[in-house]
């Protein structure tokens, strides 16, 4: 009974942490004063074009809410570096195509501790356009759910966001233009093999 006690408890937790999440964006974002509701879908895998430039399909982060301000700084900065590293293109709120707020929870488990985190990204039409969320677990011992987890596991978080996030940004209109355009006339004797471009 003990067991299955619990288990109510953190869906209770789980249920109630996205209920806040979702509340909090009619408030807190210039640009997502609506919803899309069929945005709602969750855990859903999108796969990186591997054959597009994200230079056009600028983003902001607007925000990350959840942890203590110590554990924040520290993540916002991990998350920088692995946006780079998915060569994401960041740019001021005023001119970005796409706006990016985070929620980060940390809870307790049988033998650790997890954290839960969710991506809402907004287009510039105030709809969001995407939900991504996922949930790691870390084993260990201690009160403190956010001490559990460490600066490893939050860099495993931002890694996996950056990466959900560059592979979302690939299939958006502005990714596609970015490598698209008109072919040059040729003739048949100008005719050369296809190439593809570099990917670093």
């Amino acid at each position: 009974m003990a067991s299955i006690s619990a288990q109510m408890a953190r869906g209770l937790c789980h249920a109630a942490f996205l209920v806040l999440a979702a509340s909090a964006l009619s408030g807190c974002v210039e640009t997502a004063a609506e919803l899309n509701p069929e945005a709602d879908q969750q855990h859903v895998h999108i796969a990186r074009r591997p054959d597009v430039s994200l230079a056009s399909a600028t983003v902001a982060f607007v925000s990350v809410e959840g942890p203590p301000a110590a554990v924040s700084a520290s993540f916002i900065q991990d998350l920088k570096r692995e946006a780079a590293a998915q060569e994401i293109a960041v740019a001021d709120p005023k001119k970005a195509h796409y706006f990016v707020r985070g929620y980060l929870s940390a809870y307790l488990t049988s033998d650790g501790a997890a954290i839960e985190y969710v991506w809402d990204v907004f287009a510039r039409d105030k709809e969001r356009t995407q939900r991504m969320s996922d949930v790691l677990v870390v084993k260990g011992q201690g009160d403190d759910p956010w001490t559990i987890a460490g600066d490893e596991a939050l860099a495993s978080v931002a890694a996996k966001s950056a990466d959900d996030l560059a592979a979302f940004l690939s299939n958006t209109p502005e990714a596609v233009a970015a490598v698209a355009g008109p072919a040059p006339h040729a003739s048949p004797n100008d005719a050369k093999p296809l190439s593809y471009a570099p990917v670093d």
